[in-house]
């Protein structure tokens, strides 16, 4: 700046106040314009953020475990509590604004030597003018008022106040991103047990037929109608039966397990999975449109929210390099006697303004600049990368949709078929026709066709609650929750920092 215009802009920034913030530009989003088409028709965007949870999830026993979820999850306390805590610092940050007024007294005795003067032992106090003698004196004294206060005229402290707010706003998003992550899991955890029970299920039942087929071979060989290879292949399949039995058990156990960590306690003992699992439990989601990603996704909020941040935080370290400015103010009553500090006559004031400039830091300052804008370059990169990454989940789960219907439809015709042959097979077998290894060999298809079928029916729900999740889905019924959301916690006017 040159030399005639420094004292001008100083002016300015005395007058009204300065900003050293950069004008907020949102980026350009990196992700086309419209979701790639699949071969489905186009459905109307749906406002999936307004979609409470209780709405989308239908089953009742699904609700309860959500709702336990909410209340208990420990995960989500502590996100709970870090959105505290930034509140609570953007409180501290923007009372920073304000002078802080504080109350002081003070009693001494003291002795001075000869030819000395006593030091200042606070902002009002007398002093020894009398070098030609000793003396001891007693002060008492009790004095209100501000020191330091910063004037900002370069709006450092604002700048400060503003990134904190931000950061604040994006710690609550933070909070309702987890949230919405407790609610997926809590609905995917549900869909996999109740999935590995219905293929428990299954397995058992082809453990029973195994068992009663491999006892048909048994008697069959002791009357010498099968030879012993015959017979103990029969047998091998009761063994790999017994095997997805244990195997399945297992996952249910890790299942529950699992499920007791989410919801914060034990599964409850009332809990049923219903009778046919894959009933309609869930509300179909049609597709939104990429714009409205930034309104319905916490995490992206969040993204934007923190590159806000960055861009005060420019002003703040810009501001650095102007004059810091500072008042201080004091009114008390000073006196040598205890007696008389409130009588008439003991009245005192102090009144000071101070002011320092940046001379040399040897690149202290500069570095900050430096070292702010990187930050701003790095937040700026990862809103960009939370834009694309909730772009892509959401195509995948769209594509995931309009090519699992015809999947799930040919495995289930794979699944009539199956059973049609296995129904022949034992036809065939009572006839003669055909020896028992046939018949296992129909009823183990059969069984790979039902379980590919309940795991093909599994991925539909999951991709729907996935959806759910990556178009934003619950954004708006918890963001009315998060004021409040830890018991105790300040609402802090967020809006006031923007």
């Amino acid at each position: 700046m040159k030399p005639l215009l420094l004292p001008a802009a100083l002016a300015a920034c005395l007058l009204a106040g300065c900003t050293m913030e950069p004008a907020y530009q949102r980026p350009n989003l990196p992700v086309p314009d419209r979701y790639p088409a699949h071969g489905t028709a186009t459905e109307a965007p749906v406002q999936a953020a307004d979609l409470g949870w209780r709405d989308f999830f239908r089953d009742p026993a699904l609700q309860s475990l959500v709702a336990i979820a909410l209340e208990n999850n420990r995960d989500l306390r502590v996100a709970a509590a870090k959105m505290a805590e930034a509140r609570a610092n953007y409180g501290a940050t923007r009372a920073s604004l304000f002078p802080e007024i504080g109350l002081q007294g003070y009693a001494g005795r003291q002795r001075l030597p000869a030819m000395a003067q006593q030091p200042a032992n606070g902002l009002l106090g007398p002093i020894q003018n009398d070098r030609n003698k000793a003396s001891t004196f007693n002060t008492y004294q009790v004095q209100a008022g501000m020191t330091s206060y910063e004037l900002d005229f370069f709006g450092r402290q604002r700048a400060a106040a503003h990134a904190s707010g931000k950061l604040a706003e994006a710690s609550a998003a933070d909070y309702q991103a987890a949230r919405i992550a407790l609610i997926g899991e809590v609905a995917n955890a549900y869909l996999a047990l109740n999935a590995d029970r219905a293929l428990l299920q299954l397995a058992q039942q082809t453990l029973a037929t195994q068992q009663q087929h491999a006892g048909v071979m048994q008697k069959a060989f002791a009357d010498g109608g099968v030879s012993e290879f015959d017979m103990r292949r029969s047998q091998t399949q009761v063994n790999a039966a017994q095997v997805d039995v244990e195997d399945i058990q297992l996952r249910l156990a890790k299942d529950i397990n699992a499920m007791a960590v989410l919801i914060g306690q034990p599964l409850p003992a009332g809990y049923a999975s219903p009778s046919a699992w894959q009933a309609p439990l869930l509300t179909e989601v049609p597709a939104g449109l990429p714009s409205s990603l930034l309104d319905r996704r916490p995490d992206i909020v969040a993204a934007e929210d923190r590159l806000r941040a960055a861009n005060a935080d420019i002003g703040r370290a810009r501001a650095a390099f102007f004059p810091n400015i500072a008042l201080t103010a004091v009114l008390g009553t000073l006196s040598g006697n205890l007696s008389s500090l409130f009588s008439a006559g003991s009245a005192a004031w102090n009144g000071a303004a101070s002011a320092s400039v940046p001379l040399l830091d040897f690149g202290r300052r500069k570095n900050g600049l430096a070292a702010s804008k990187a930050r701003h370059s790095g937040a700026e990169a990862a809103y960009e990368g939370a834009v694309q990454q909730a772009f892509r989940e959401v195509a995948d789960a769209l594509a995931t949709r309009d090519h699992i219907v015809p999947e799930i439809k040919a495995q289930q015709a794979l699944v009539d078929e199956s059973q049609h042959v296995y129904a022949i097979s034992q036809v065939r077998f009572k006839d003669g026709l055909d020896d028992y290894i046939a018949t296992q060999d129909a009823q183990r298809s059969l069984y790979a066709a039902q379980q590919k079928m309940v795991s093909l029916e599994l991925d539909q729900a999951v991709n729907q609650v996935n959806l759910y999740k990556a178009l934003g889905g619950g954004w708006s019924e918890g963001r009315a929750r998060a004021v409040g959301a830890v018991p105790g916690a300040p609402a802090a006017p967020l809006a006031a920092a923007r």
